[in-house]
């Protein structure tokens, strides 16, 4: 029996079996981490997948670890490989995975929160979801995830990827349990804007956006309010002034700099610039929402009466991980594709809304999933 001592929490385990993974690669060995007062043992063992061939997991064996999930998962082996890869487990990459399945291609479904579902388990009630009068979305995303694995999805949840390599006809994704093989990737990570902290600004189709050009068609002739957290609301409230009847842009609690010549630009092309205020939370429903600000210095309150709250508060760190990959990305995160989903990259492809199309209502990402799992399973066999 080998051994590694390492005084952590049980959050940092996958760092542990990383660090010991090449101790326990044989096929009698094991290996423990004493994580004081709890102790793991870890081992390789060897199962049949459900087309019969076997498979090496290395997992966790718990000796004391009350209500510790972590404890029941296994890391498998590096050569893993499946026939398709989907990052991401909200409503486009569940409805992606699902079809994949189903079209008997063996695939894995990686996302990195504890529990499936993405955003859309935030949405409290959903009335045009085909099927139901109303459900939450919660409730939706739980009878996706349970769907998923009936049809023969492998999920893992809790699992970030922090590294893609694709070159060649493989693509590995890499988390800090392992690494991944697949033959097709499909990207449904969701927007790639950092939000803000206001409250209701995840509501994206409902009279909220994050990308001008995915949303063009809604924002012509509308009166727009850009709320903006960094340098690049000011070109976005720019480029807006081209197809929106009326732009106003909210400087969220001062966070950029707004020199003199950018000043008259903004006057010169109609754009109200609103300083020292910070967006607390976004009311209403479509055609009418109402932005709440909060005054910097005295705390006081005011609403702007608008169609729709474009929010820009930067670029999520993912970005960065698909951009060292050599994806194609717009300015503001989102992935750009064709109509059938294809990516820059041979065998990458990305749905919902990640991908530069007008794909934020949960109904739309489930749909374009479906479409690029289709894409996909015609990639895989004929090459297209």
């Amino acid at each position: 029996m080998s051994c590694f001592r390492e005084t952590a929490k049980l959050n940092d385990i996958a760092d542990i079996a990383a660090n010991i993974l090449d101790e326990a690669y044989g096929a009698e060995r094991q290996c423990f981490a004493d994580l004081g007062r709890t102790r793991l043992i870890g081992s390789w063992r060897v199962r049949k997948n459900k087309w019969g061939s076997n498979q090496r997991e290395f997992g966790w064996s718990c000796l004391r670890a009350p209500n510790m999930e972590v404890c029941k998962r296994g890391m498998t082996e590096l050569s893993k490989t499946y026939d398709v890869i989907v990052v991401g487990a909200g409503p486009a990459g569940l409805a992606a995975g699902l079809h994949s399945a189903l079209f008997d291609l063996r695939t894995l479904v990686i996302d990195a929160d504890e529990e499936a579902g993405g955003m859309a388990k935030r949405a409290r009630g959903l009335e045009n979801y085909p099927g139901f009068n109303r459900i939450s979305g919660r409730r939706l995303m739980e009878r996706m995830a349970l769907q998923a694995k009936k049809a023969g999805v492998e999920l893992h949840s809790s699992e970030k990827v922090v590294n893609l390599s694709l070159d060649g006809g493989k693509k590995i994704a890499r988390t800090k349990l392992g690494a991944y093989s697949g033959r097709a990737l499909i990207l449904a990570t969701g927007d790639g804007m950092k939000g803000l902290g206001m409250k209701w600004e995840t509501w994206i189709g409902g009279g909220v956006a994050y990308c001008a050009e995915c949303g063009a068609p809604f924002f012509r002739g509308r009166d727009v309010v850009v709320v903006g957290g960094c340098q690049q609301a000011l070109n976005e409230a720019l480029r807006l002034t081209k197809i929106a009847e009326r732009v106003r842009l909210v400087n969220h609690a001062n966070a950029f700099t707004v020199i003199e010549k950018t000043r008259r630009r903004l006057e010169r092309e109609g754009v109200r610039l609103i300083e020292d205020y910070v967006g607390i939370e976004i009311k209403g429903k479509p055609p009418f929402k109402r932005l709440v600000l909060r005054r910097l210095g005295d705390s006081a309150r005011k609403g702007l009466r608008t169609n729709i709250v474009f929010v820009v508060g930067g670029v999520k760190p993912f970005v960065s991980v698909l951009q060292e990959a050599g994806i194609e990305t717009h300015r503001l995160g989102c992935v750009v594709v064709d109509e059938f989903g294809r990516t820059n990259v041979r065998g990458v492809f990305a749905a919902g809304a990640c991908a530069s199309t007008a794909r934020d209502i949960i109904p739309a990402c489930v749909g374009d999933g479906t479409n690029v799992a289709t894409s996909v399973r015609l990639f895989l066999k004929y090459g297209c």
